[in-house]
């Protein structure tokens, strides 16, 4: 059964949802998500693991952060230290996008709470240039506390091959987040302190590194796939030609292969 919870971590509140039993596994979603956007594998991975995954600051019903703050170095300190409280041991650690970027450093900066990494089309680097208008123009529309129907008009104006009951949900996502989590996008400042050289050469467990393609919105580019090979001693490297960044949405048969193979050595 699928519970909803809430935790506190410092001045901020994290809702999160639970489903299974046994050795935990914790799912962080990409920026712009929630919860939800596990909602299709949570089930499926509830049979055999306990399956946590929390909402970042700003994001779904977690708490918008008092301070602005929702650079990297925040959201590492937030879910280490909420795998810290709620998980019972070592996690399995699964993230997307940008909470696959929280998942490296978490790995590589508090090595005692991560046995493995699952790592989906990660963010690794800054570099957004190209979507700072669109990015923009996104945040403001935000702030203006739009309504259902104009967001959805924005969202599917953007992303037109978008089917409308996932532009629907895309729609609901944003509606919750706190416009403010764009802002160190924007000014490019998201990993600003952050060496990644040194955090990645840190890990220590087995990490699956999951690259969608690139020309088709994936973020991880060829030679980033291969420095981190380089970086990491247990990196297993699986590329998904012809997918795009949400690779467990758009080919959801082939990765959920790829993450069983990859759990069942673990």
């Amino acid at each position: 059964m699928l519970t909803e919870k809430s935790h506190r971590v410092g001045d901020l509140t994290l809702e999160y949802v639970e489903a299974g039993s046994g050795d935990p596994l914790v799912l962080l979603h990409g920026f712009s998500g929630n919860w939800r956007s596990w909602s299709q594998e949570i089930g499926l991975l509830s049979h055999r693991w306990r399956v946590i995954a929390p909402g970042s600051r700003g994001h779904g019903g977690s708490s918008s952060a008092p301070d602005g703050q929702y650079g990297y170095d925040v959201r590492v300190a937030d879910a280490a230290s909420f795998i810290a409280d709620v998980a019972d041991g070592p996690v399995i650690l699964g993230g997307h996008s940008m909470g696959g970027a929280t998942a490296m450093g978490i790995a590589g900066l508090h090595p005692g709470l991560v046995r493995a990494v699952v790592l989906e089309d990660p963010h690794v680097s800054a570099g957004y240039v190209e979507w700072v208008d669109e990015l923009k123009r996104r945040r403001d529309l935000l702030r203006s506390r739009p309504t259902f129907a104009e967001l959805a008009t924005a969202i599917q104006t953007d992303s037109p091959e978008t089917n409308a009951a996932a532009t629907r949900l895309s729609t609901a996502k944003q509606t919750a987040m706190d416009p403010e989590a764009y802002n160190p996008f924007i000014e490019e400042s998201m990993f600003d302190g952050f060496d990644p050289d040194s955090v990645l050469s840190a890990i220590r467990c087995p990490v699956l590194l999951m690259q969608a393609e690139f020309n088709l919105g994936g973020v991880v580019t060829d030679d980033a796939a291969a420095r981190l090979q380089d970086l990491i001693p247990d990196c297993t490297h699986v590329k998904f030609p012809g997918t795009g960044h949400n690779i467990h949405e758009d080919a959801p048969i082939e990765f959920r292969r790829t993450l069983f193979d990859f759990l069942d050595t673990i």
